[in-house]
């Protein structure tokens, strides 16, 4: 057993002892019996690594036991190792010292997906579909994510020496790039879907949400926005505080937005809104979806229960327990459900689970669950009167599935074979397509030759054989029936190529259901703004 176990494993029992000394004989008798299971497991450690048939890696072996432990909590109390913890830290706080690139591997290639905006690499030119082919004055072809990360990621006015490749100019040139503070955009797409009419996606709950949501904000509302879609589809939370922040510049001050109620002194409370940032009472409309959670169900559940927006999609994934992150002196911490949070109306948004059934939990049988709910749902009652229901996650006010798409052009789309096609078409035909994006969304179509362009590219010798063994079918009736789909798709990523990705996301924005169906319902949200008084703190 390594070291900093065998110190983290002595400590827990040193200071549960303690513990028990402190505390008096009625607890100590409990205490003293965990210190002793405590010393079993760390001799069942020293035993197994010096006597087991096998070799074993002990830090794993100590990290699955902790886990095994918290498997019979819940299933978001979890263990993470320094490395985990490093990462997900990274990623909720919403920034990063490195080039500012977003990258996929094609081929064992390093291609460009974004050059972020303001970031060091668009700063030099790079831009969506470039090639790096060299870092450090060595072949960058055939590594891997990570070792990618490592190479390119450093401390903020470092600098990395690549070679760079734009395969439609066949052309290479060397770089070097000063690495500084990119900003990860917690918002994947913002837009104005028609006139007066704003749109932001909202993606995740980092510490750079809230701010990201109001500079939209206050661009929509400088060209006039008199209605707002936000959409939280796919939006698995993050942290509280931003659903908070968010929530608040909807809200007029002193409304709840969100209680919190568990065993520990400081784990009850409730959140209120103030009258920082408050925005325009304009209509407004919340998209969600199976993968809508946390986070995303705060603030749809605190909007829906005030009537401050219209709920539209699917019923959402259902994750109300509250975490706090407990850190080890080794970099590992322990994320632990210590409350359960509540919407205004008082609805519990956590959905039913068993302890152990982790898989059934994970990958929940939606059918399954809605039959459940309407054997009898919890209901509430919004601030104004509507009946609101609890029993798991938000119910829509609105329910309005998503429009389904080929699985055939879905495939490619995702595993970006539409976008390496576009990489090449951008480079031979730049004359064949508009110079401005907003020209692009109006003019430019992905016709029939163009199409049947894409087909062939599928079967290149290069690519054919890949597709085969992944038993995508290419057959002439399932290409027929994925047509259209595929217009679209290989339609925004020329668009990303030229613009960036998000502007390719605007690009699918045109063919999304839902969202032409939110335009739709826009007078009821703004229905709601006129259901009754909205001055009071609580329901």
């Amino acid at each position: 057993m390594s070291l900093r176990r065998k110190r983290f494993l002595s400590a827990l029992i040193v200071s549960v002892v303690v513990a028990a000394a402190i505390a008096g004989p009625a607890v100590a008798s409990r205490t003293q019996r965990l210190a002793a299971r405590l010393d079993t497991l760390s001799r069942m450690f020293d035993i197994i690594e010096a006597y087991y048939v096998e070799d074993v890696e002990a830090d794993e072996l100590f990290q699955n036991a902790v886990q095994g432990m918290l498997d019979d909590l819940d299933p978001h109390s979890h263990y993470y190792s320094s490395d985990e913890y490093r990462t997900l830290r990274e990623r909720y706080r919403g920034d990063y010292h490195g080039i500012g690139i977003q990258f996929d591997i094609f081929d064992g290639i390093l291609t460009v997906l974004d050059a972020l905006e303001g970031g060091p690499s668009e700063k030099l030119g790079l831009r969506p579909g470039d090639q790096i082919v060299q870092i450090r004055g060595k072949s960058a072809i055939g590594l891997d994510n990570d070792e990618i990360y490592e190479l390119l990621r450093g401390p903020k006015g470092t600098r990395v020496d690549v070679t760079v490749r734009r395969p439609a100019l066949d052309e290479e040139w060397d770089v070097s790039i000063t690495r500084d503070e990119v900003e990860v955009p917690a918002v994947l797409a913002a837009t104005m879907l028609e006139p007066g009419v704003g749109y932001v996606w909202l993606t995740t709950f980092s510490e750079k949400g809230a701010d990201q949501l109001e500079r939209y904000l206050e661009e929509f509302e400088a060209e006039g926005m008199h209605a707002f879609v936000l959409d939280l589809r796919g939006n698995r939370g993050g942290l509280m505080s931003q659903a908070i922040r968010i929530t608040d510049k909807f809200l007029a001050g002193g409304k709840q937005i969100v209680e919190t109620r568990g065993k520990a002194p400081n784990a009850d409370g409730k959140n209120f809104s103030s009258d920082r940032d408050t925005h325009a009472r304009v209509p407004m409309i919340i998209l969600v979806d199976h993968n809508s959670a946390s986070a995303s169900e705060i603030v749809a559940g605190a909007l829906q229960d005030w009537d401050r927006a219209l709920v539209v999609g699917q019923l959402t994934w259902g994750k109300a327990l509250v975490q706090n992150q407990f850190e080890f002196n080794d970099g590992s911490a322990l994320f632990l459900t210590i409350a359960r949070y509540y919407t205004p109306s008082g609805r519990l948004i956590q959905r039913p689970y068993v302890g152990g059934d982790d898989a059934d939990y994970s990958v929940p049988d939606w059918e399954e669950i809605y039959a459940a709910r309407d054997d009898g749902m919890p209901e509430f009652e919004t601030a104004a009167g509507r009946k609101v229901y609890g029993g798991g996650g938000i119910m829509p006010d609105v329910e309005m599935d998503p429009t389904q798409a080929s699985g055939l052009a879905v495939w490619l789309y995702n595993r970006r074979y539409t976008f390496q096609f576009a990489t090449r078409y951008v480079g031979e035909n730049t004359a064949a397509i508009p110079a401005t994006f907003d020209e692009y969304l109006d003019d430019f179509e992905v016709d029939d030759a163009m199409l049947d362009e894409f087909i062939d590219f599928l079967n290149w010798p290069s690519i054919r054989p890949t597709l085969d063994a992944a038993g995508v079918p290419l057959d002439e009736e399932t290409v027929t029936a994925a047509r259209d789909d595929l217009r679209k798709y290989v339609a925004a990523h020329v668009a990303a190529n030229i613009w960036g990705l998000e502007a390719g996301r605007i690009v699918l924005l045109k063919h999304d259901g839902q969202v032409r169906g939110a335009l739709g319902l826009m007078p009821q949200a703004a229905d709601l703004l006129s259901l009754g008084p909205t001055d009071t703190a609580g329901l």
